[in-house]
């Protein structure tokens, strides 16, 4: 009896351990159920939805490494950049809401000064739109718009040769209709003495592979105008075709700027014709050929002048170009480009300029994502 007493008081003592514990324990809780991320494919390819929100944001950029040479001024040089684009877009009731955000930096060593072997990263770009309202930094409407297709920049080289590329804050609106497009706004030239903006405008219109555009500027500053007059035309399957012609009244910002070669200041022609002609040879390499001829330079420099409407040099100019590309795998681009430029004598800013002339190139490993 005394054993079976003490057997069963062991199991009673067991059994009340036991259920204690049970009443004790720790139940773990139900994970939260995870958010995927969700492909958002109103916009084009490349975009997805931030979690918890009906924005779709879209990541994209490359890392760019160029060797370029010199012949005037008998040199080499190597630059690395970094570029990350950031697009985010929704659907609103007044039409797409865009914002659009491109930080880079780039790596330019230079031996007398060793805190340019670590280049800075900048806001290059940053800008938002909603339907046709634009406001925000980026290219000026000169350059191009972001409704006009095929009507911005210049050549099909990396340099575009000389077109007066610029960027500025501005405020402008784009419309766009079946197969026009049409844009105007006001730039901040970074004159502080007056209120006056800059005014920039293009129009144009699409017509099967072909698209026709003109572009002009007001520079408040300089009291001068530019025009210009393009053409984008593909030519068969494999052809594309690009022909622009400028005409500025003085020096201005809304000019085919270039700066002869030697000289230490930019200047504008009176008149520029340029042309450009790519063909596609196989679908990963293409190759283009270019040139521009330009016009009587006026004798004052785009910085800071006053007013000039008819002081010229008589420094004419002419550029020819080739350029290859080729894409051995997807997203990597390999580049090859050679420019000659050649300006006549006469007198630029005041004095004497001997004339001169250069050849450079380009070699430029890029890949994309």
């Amino acid at each position: 009896m005394k054993i079976k007493s003490l057997l069963l008081g062991s199991a009673a003592a067991m059994f009340a351990v036991s259920g204690a514990s049970a009443a004790d324990a720790i139940i773990a809780a139900e994970p939260e159920p995870v958010e995927y991320v969700r492909v958002c494919d109103a916009f084009g390819n490349g975009y997805f939805y931030i979690p918890g929100t009906e924005t779709c944001l879209k990541l994209s950029g490359f890392v760019r490494f160029d060797i370029k040479f010199n012949s005037n001024k008998d040199s080499y040089s190597t630059n690395t950049r970094g570029r990350l684009n950031i697009q985010a877009r929704e659907s609103t009731e007044y039409g797409d809401l865009h914002a659009y955000v491109r930080i880079e930096g780039d790596n330019s060593p230079d031996l007398n000064d060793k805190s340019s072997y670590d280049g800075g990263a900048v806001i290059d770009q940053a800008y938002a739109e909603l339907g046709g309202l634009i406001f925000g930094y980026t290219e000026t409407t000169w350059v191009s718009s972001k409704n006009g297709g095929k009507s911005g920049f210049g050549t099909h080289s990396s340099s575009g040769l000389a077109y007066g590329y610029s960027q500025a804050n501005q405020i402008g609106y784009n419309l766009t209709g079946g197969n026009w497009f049409a844009s105007i706004t006001a730039n901040d030239d970074g004159d502080t003495a007056t209120y006056m903006p800059d005014i920039t405008g293009r129009v144009g219109g699409v017509f099967g592979g072909m698209t026709i555009y003109a572009a002009g500027g007001y520079d408040q500053s300089a009291e001068n105008f530019g025009v210009k007059l393009g053409l984008n035309t593909d030519i068969g399957a494999a052809g594309n075709l690009i022909v622009q012609g400028f005409y500025a009244d003085g020096p201005t910002r809304w000019g085919a700027n270039a700066g002869p070669v030697g000289a230490a200041t930019t200047h504008t022609p009176e008149w520029s014709v340029l042309a450009s002609y790519q063909h596609q040879f196989a679908p990963n390499f293409k190759g283009s050929i270019g040139g521009q001829y330009s016009y009587d330079y006026y004798n004052a420099a785009l910085a800071g002048t006053a007013p000039i409407a008819s002081a010229s040099s008589g420094v004419d100019s002419w550029a020819i170009e080739g350029v290859l590309v080729w894409y051995p795998v997807d997203n990597l681009e390999v580049r090859g480009e050679i420019r000659y430029t050649d300006f006549s004598s006469g007198t630029l800013a005041g004095a004497a300029y001997g004339g001169g002339d250069a050849t450079t190139g380009l070699f430029r490993l890029q890949r994309n994502f």
